[in-house]
């Protein structure tokens, strides 16, 4: 048993514009600039293929993990495992200055982790997000594939998730 499972890698908002790089690049190719214009269209190509890959052969006890741009597999990482034991949901809060002449910000965000413990402490990230009731539900699919459980270590007290509960939009 396999499971492949892809997520883009470039955020929803940049996909809708993508038309008009297509656009501009046959544009130039056509006014006699072909070069800008392939360029434009292979920039286009690539923001609408790129993909973290994330690919777990049960049978073989092996995962895949690495980002396919333009349907060429790049920084692949491959390892083999014995056993899969949880599924852990951590969180991260970070914080960025920004100086300018006139002022200083701070920006702080938060996100959520869900990394797979496998072989007695080996991890592989399988998703990132936001908000964690999104990383739940992206889970889903991970769980009911790896049938293990979900431990939630985003909070002081750590518990254990009911994804029987979880629905999918």
């Amino acid at each position: 048993m396999t499971k492949k499972i892809s997520i883009p890698y470039f955020p929803g908002g940049l996909k809708y514009i993508t038309p008009i790089f297509f656009g501009a690049g046959i544009y130039l190719a056509v006014e006699e600039y072909p070069v800008w214009g392939v360029l434009l269209i292979l920039m286009g190509a690539a923001i609408l293929t790129t993909k973290y890959v994330t690919e777990i052969d049960l049978n073989e006890n092996v995962y895949h993990d690495y980002i396919s741009m333009i349907f060429i597999p790049l920084d692949k990482e491959s390892k083999q495992f014995n056993a899969l034991d949880r599924i852990v949901i951590a969180k991260g809060d970070y914080a960025q200055t920004v100086n300018t002449r006139a002022q200083s910000r701070q920006f702080e965000f938060t996100d959520f982790t869900a990394t797979l413990v496998f072989d007695d402490g080996d991890t592989l990230d399988l998703l990132t997000k936001n908000s964690k009731k999104e990383l739940v539900v992206g889970l889903k699919e991970f769980v009911d594939f790896l049938q293990v459980g979900v431990e939630d270590r985003s909070g002081r007290d750590f518990y254990w998730v009911d994804m029987s509960k979880v629905k999918t939009e």
